[in-house]
């Protein structure tokens, strides 16, 4: 049997969950009573979560990675000035859903505060899915600033460990989003249709590990764990208070997020692992292919000397040593792991390992981008 290789791939986790500013409805689905007088200013939300890329850059977030618990109300939606301080909540007065074979829509409609008709530049800026809820109470117009929430204690979520995406559980993806609009004018017996949308950035980073082999290996590992994890994470970046912050269309640049927001402003000092999540096996050809995965906090892999995270493995029938999976950079096959060439484990992102084992050697393949670094390990 041939060595060939297999490339594992380091993509950014797809921008693909759209706040979509328009009139939303479905033929299949009733239109709420919004109660909604014709002297009231109004505006028409919709949420629109495809599972498809917007560009060919960026890959698609699978069905609970994009999914708002719109039904138990866990999200906000607010009004900012351009100083990004709060002007007024929205809340929609009903909803809607349709869904289709790629995509899940969600259409809002609600009164607009009366506020919102002094000003014609404002932000939205939206939260979903935060798990410890919305602390409406101590938000104080004119005052409380995006940041101000960005960074609260209840801002934060706690890292699933071993356990997946699961609605019924209620573990959610957070997400966070922010649009600047200008020129907007709302009358009264008016929806306001918004034709830019708001771009939701995920709260976590995915961290996929796949082991390729011969049918006749049999081969799986027999443990598959991350070392060195935060136990929590913030449900919004750092310092991110305009679309141009993250929100390119599609594509690839070099100011997308990169700024790590950990809570207290560090890494969690005490080392600690945990399993992946088996997901499912299936066959190509004569290639027998197992995933694993897990979901994770921001970490600070850069300037941290021997505290990094990585991946450690280790194989049936093979040898009882692990085998180190690095968040670095790869060249001719190798890796240092040195300070300059590591990546940190960044919110938005998948991190993709495929594992490839044929004649009794193992190759991880390892793919940043658009440029292939490949690390091979041979067994005696």
């Amino acid at each position: 049997m041939c060595n060939t290789t297999r490339r594992h791939i380091i993509k950014w986790f797809c921008l693909s969950v759209l706040l979509w500013i328009s009139v939303s409805c479905s033929k299949n689905a009733d239109v709420p009573d919004t109660d909604v007088s014709s002297e009231k200013m109004t505006l028409n939300v919709g949420l629109k979560l495809p599972t498809r890329a917007t560009g060919n850059e960026y890959e698609a977030g699978e069905t609970y990675e994009n999914y708002i618990d719109i039904a138990a109300e866990n999200y906000r939606i607010y009004f900012f000035d351009t100083d990004n301080k709060l002007i007024a909540r929205f809340e929609p007065s009903g909803f809607i859903v349709s869904e289709g074979s790629d995509f899940r829509q969600y259409g809002l409609l609600g009164k607009v505060p009366a506020i919102l008709a002094d000003y014609k530049n404002f932000k939205i800026v939206v939260f979903a899915n935060w798990p410890s809820g919305y602390d409406d109470t101590n938000l104080i117009p004119g005052t409380t600033t995006i940041n101000d929430i960005c960074t609260a204690e209840w801002a934060q979520y706690d890292c699933l460990k071993d356990d997946g995406l699961d609605p019924d559980a209620g573990r959610l993806m957070p997400f966070y989003g922010v649009h600047e609009y200008a020129g907007v004018t709302f009358t009264a017996g008016q929806a306001t249709i918004l034709e830019e949308p708001i771009t939701l950035l995920r709260a976590m980073a995915k961290v996929e590990v796949i082991l390729e082999t011969d049918g006749e290996l049999n081969l799986s590992f027999s443990e598959l764990r991350i070392n060195r994890y935060n136990a929590k994470g913030y449900c919004a970046p750092k310092d991110v208070f305009h679309q141009s912050g993250y929100d390119h269309n599609g594509s690839w640049t070099a100011d997308y997020v990169h700024t790590l927001h950990l809570v207290n402003g560090m890494n969690d000092e005490e080392e600690k692992d945990f399993a992946f999540r088996f997901v499912r096996q299936w066959n190509e050809g004569e290639k027998i292919h197992t995933k694993w995965e897990t979901y994770l906090p921001e970490y600070q892999n850069i300037d941290m000397g021997d505290a990094y995270s990585c991946i450690k493995a280790k194989f049936d029938d093979i040898q009882a040593e692990s085998y180190t999976i690095f968040f670095a950079q790869y060249d001719g096959g190798q890796t240092d792991n040195s300070n300059d060439i590591r990546l940190n484990i960044e919110r938005n992102n998948i991190y993709r390992f495929t594992v490839t084992v044929r004649n009794n050697r193992l190759v991880v393949n390892v793919q940043q981008w658009k440029y292939a670094y490949d690390n091979e390990y041979t067994f005696d």
